[in-house]
């Protein structure tokens, strides 16, 4: 029954022991989401090969998936807070590994339909959909069992699973595809969730049973902390300022992220797939997990809150901006890679600025912001690559037009965070 339960933890929420078994927990789980997330993107150029797609199909199936994420977004936050979000990741995760393993099952059976894209497009939006309840639930667990001091700096580092997930998926992916072709790497990814949904789910079970045992008050969600004030929260510009930041540094990534193969493949097709697949993701895993801690140093030493967020967060935007405006497809393929390295190594910086920036001006209400704020990153999900796709399919592949009006973007989300951005308590 989903009623309002209570959560698992307790009034001062996780002690020493909880807090790194549960951040650990959570970061492999944000890395099991993304190895699952990115292999379609891995895959794609072979399964559009077979299924004979063009640039702008791939680019409608690749941005399905973030119709279902962005919408779920918006509620999935709210639904956490209110009913725990211990228990709607572990159902969701459940969904979405299942699809996973499904997915060439499904894209088979399409084929013999005739018009297998329709059907392609619904498994991608039904998985975006079970996808969207993961962040939103995650930012609620940590709020409620963190204090201010720790919330930002913990979840920042359990977001950073999501790029250890892509350097899995691109390591396995490459060698899965080359030696038992593309069907093997949805059902190896998926395969190594359900493992790690089920450590989850003891996890989970066993912290139950321990503050049963020991007679510790349980959480329950007050009244207060689900009445969102929203129209303060959407009146005040340190939230836009952030949704634009937010909004831009994720078009960058995910046009990374969900094109970066493609590119490769047509542009340097003699190239080792596991070294762009892999070493652009490994770049981002490194610097995203200790994002988080720079910025905490960088407010240690004086700077305020906002002052240290709009630094990283504005790093991250324009360091971006800079090498994507470099990239060139007459380069060489280890210029090309170093280029495209760096840019994902200087996006993760963005763990220790907007990525985290709920915590900061919505310490009450974590789960539910979140889910909005992150909605706007999701967004750029499918416009962005679905504007990538048919961009490339009516220039002939002009990589070189996508790559600068990316960072265009960026340098604009930059400009108004540095405006506008806030660390400071909004609701």
């Amino acid at each position: 029954e989903m009623g309002k339960q209570s959560s698992p933890l307790s009034e001062k929420g996780w002690n020493e022991r909880e807090r790194r078994l549960w951040s650990l927990s959570l970061f492999a789980g944000a890395a099991m989401l993304y190895a699952s997330r990115a292999s379609l993107p891995i895959a794609i150029a072979k399964i559009s090969i077979e299924f004979e797609w063009n640039k702008a199909t791939s680019g409608s199936v690749l941005s399905a998936f973030f119709w279902g994420y962005a919408i779920t977004q918006i509620f999935a936050g709210s639904l956490a807070d209110r009913y725990g979000g211990e228990r709607i990741l572990y159902v969701s995760s459940l969904v979405w590994i299942i699809l996973t393993i499904g997915t060439p099952l499904v894209l088979d059976i399409a084929a013999l339909t005739g018009r297998p894209v329709p059907f392609c497009i619904l498994l991608r939006v039904v998985t975006g959909v079970a996808q969207g309840f993961f962040m939103p639930s995650m930012a609620s667990i940590c709020s409620r069992n963190l204090n201010s001091t720790e919330k930002g700096r913990i979840f920042g580092f359990c977001l950073a699973g999501t790029h250890l997930g892509v350097v899995i998926a691109g390591f396995i992916g490459s060698s899965l595809m080359t030696n038992y072709g593309w069907r093997s790497l949805f059902h190896c990814m998926g395969a190594t969730a359900l493992v790690w949904v089920a450590v989850y789910h003891a996890i989970l079970s066993s912290t139950t049973e321990k503050r049963k045992s020991s007679n510790l008050p349980m959480l329950s969600v007050s009244e207060t902390a689900l009445d969102v004030p929203w129209r303060t929260l959407f009146s005040h510009p340190g939230f836009w300022a952030a949704s634009v930041a937010h909004y831009a540094g994720s078009n960058a990534y995910f046009m990374i992220f969900n094109w970066l193969p493609t590119f490769f493949h047509d542009v340097y097709p003699d190239a080792n797939g596991v070294l762009y697949n892999v070493l652009p993701g490994l770049a981002i895993v490194i610097t995203s997990t200790t994002a988080p801690y720079v910025a905490a140093r960088i407010h240690a030493r004086g700077q305020s809150l906002t002052r240290t967020r709009k630094i990283v967060e504005g790093v991250s935007l324009l360091g971006m901006a800079a090498l994507l405006y470099c990239i060139s497809p007459l380069a060489s393929f280890s210029v090309t890679l170093t280029l495209f390295t760096l840019a994902m190594a200087i996006r993760g910086l963005h763990h220790g600025g907007v990525s985290v920036n709920p915590t900061d001006f919505a310490p009450n209400h974590t789960g539910a912001v979140f889910g909005i704020f992150n909605s706007f990153g999701a967004i750029t999900g499918f416009v962005g690559t679905f504007i990538a796709g048919h961009m490339l399919e009516s220039t002939n592949n002009d990589w070189t037009a996508v790559f600068l009006l990316t960072a265009l973007q960026n340098v604009v989300g930059a400009a108004v965070y540095g405006v506008f951005g806030t660390a400071q308590p909004i609701i």
